[in-house]
């Protein structure tokens, strides 16, 4: 089997497969492997939004203490192989073709309708634990208690990020009940970190559930954060009296590695000896995610793409955008139905001067007329001729925001190569 082959057999599962109760599906696929997972490490990481960020610290970290570190996102934005990876390396096209020829016979002999996340994960155990890596930082795909990735026995530590209302209809329309799901990757006995500037409701979930699984809970003190720079060139910030900063950049990042730090902190702790201030401090610094409030262009005009799909993304993406004195703002804007796209739309037009409105970059995608509405002044156009113009009315004092969904990002990253 080679990469085209492959590729077509991990798209031949639907994105979701049939609806679960509970983890045994998954379960049966990783008996029938020889469940790989077992023999591995973990950072466990659930959230509704900064997973990506924080995952991508704490193995920058790992990986800087030395350790084979192995780390696992979604979704990809630029080629399947990105959620796959070892010390920052891809997954080869070899590599994943070879696991896909060995585990396709036994996934076919099970008759199982799953998910192509849980086709993903499984390629992922079976080739980390064939890489021997020493840890795995793990970044659950939805949820986290009926969540495929949480079949891991005890990780080192759990993780969990930021808190929202997003996927209601999977995980319930309340911050509670969604928190229960992210609490569902506490284990009994292992330490859980809970970000920052968390709902109430949501960190009294978290800490009740650690406290139910004797499970040490840790949060960032704000009270020894002190921000020194904040901008469009990245974060510098002092925390617990040592110095930080981030090269990804807006305020929300600062929290994201606040919750990185606990973590390594965590680590350090429990077996990993070698992770140090110096390693925890690069790990940070050097972290780039795409498509995160990335800056694709530095100047004339300003150029950055996020991925912010859902209301609390976008208010932190507002609340970034609304501290650049650039003018205009232009926003090349599109977005997905099935998420609460008024909403966090709401938090970004007050601070946009023109908005261009883009659909059809994936299925579902909201009606670009409808998005047009929200904006004061605006237009409709594809994708391809969205940000040359956008660029045009930006002219060189200005800024250009590509925004709305990690779809629209992934299409706009492909359509540039």
């Amino acid at each position: 089997m080679n990469i085209y082959d492959a590729m077509k057999y991990i798209n031949s599962f639907s994105k979701l497969g049939k609806a679960v109760t509970d983890l045994s599906r998954f379960k049966r696929i990783m008996d029938a492997l020889g469940n790989p997972q077992d023999s591995l490490k973990f950072v466990h990481v659930a959230g509704t939004n900064g997973k990506g960020s924080t995952v991508r610290m704490i193995a920058g970290a790992l990986s800087d203490a030395g350790y084979k570190t192995g780390e696992f996102t979604s979704p990809y934005i630029k080629v399947y192989n990105d959620r796959i990876r070892i010390n920052g390396v891809n997954i080869s096209d070899d590599e994943l073709a070879a696991v896909v020829t060995e585990i396709q016979p036994i996934i076919d002999g099970l008759d199982i309708d799953c998910s192509q996340f849980e086709i993903s994960t499984a390629i992922a155990f079976v080739y980390y634990a064939a890489k021997k890596c020493d840890i795995i930082v793990l970044e659950a795909g939805l949820g986290g208690l009926l969540d495929c990735t949480n079949i891991i026995k005890a990780p080192v530590v759990s993780v969990i990020t930021s808190i929202s209302l997003d996927h209601t209809k999977i995980l319930g329309d309340t911050i509670e009940k969604i928190a229960r799901q992210k609490a569902g990757i506490i284990k009994n006995g292992c330490p859980v970190v809970l970000a920052c500037n968390q709902k109430r409701e949501a960190e009294i979930v978290i800490h009740g559930t650690a406290a139910e699984k004797l499970s040490d809970f840790v949060t960032p003190n704000l009270d020894k954060l002190k921000i020194e720079t904040c901008n469009e060139t990245g974060n510098r910030f002092r925390y617990c009296g040592r110095a930080y900063e981030t090269q990804m950049i807006g305020r929300h990042q600062i929290d994201n590695a606040l919750t990185a730090i606990e973590a390594c902190e965590v680590l350090h702790r429990n077996g990993f000896k070698a992770l140090g201030c110096k390693n925890i401090y690069n790990g940070v610094k050097n972290a780039v995610v795409p498509s995160r409030c990335q800056i694709l262009r530095a100047d004339k005009p300003l150029v950055i793409i996020d991925g912010a799909h859902n209301p609390d993304g976008m208010r932190s993406l507002a609340d970034f955008v609304r501290t650049i004195n650039r003018e205009p703002k232009i926003m090349v804007c599109g977005m997905m139905e099935d998420k609460d796209w008024q909403t966090a739309l709401g938090f970004m037009t007050r601070y946009i001067d023109y908005g261009i409105c883009v659909d059809g970059f994936a299925p579902r995608t909201v009606f670009a007329p409808k998005l047009e509405e929200m904006f004061r002044s605006g237009a409709v156009m594809s994708l391809k001729d969205a940000v040359p113009r956008a660029m045009a009315l930006a002219g060189d004092k200005g800024m250009v925001i590509i925004a709305g969904s990690l779809y629209l990002a992934s299409a706009f990253q492909k359509l540039i190569g």
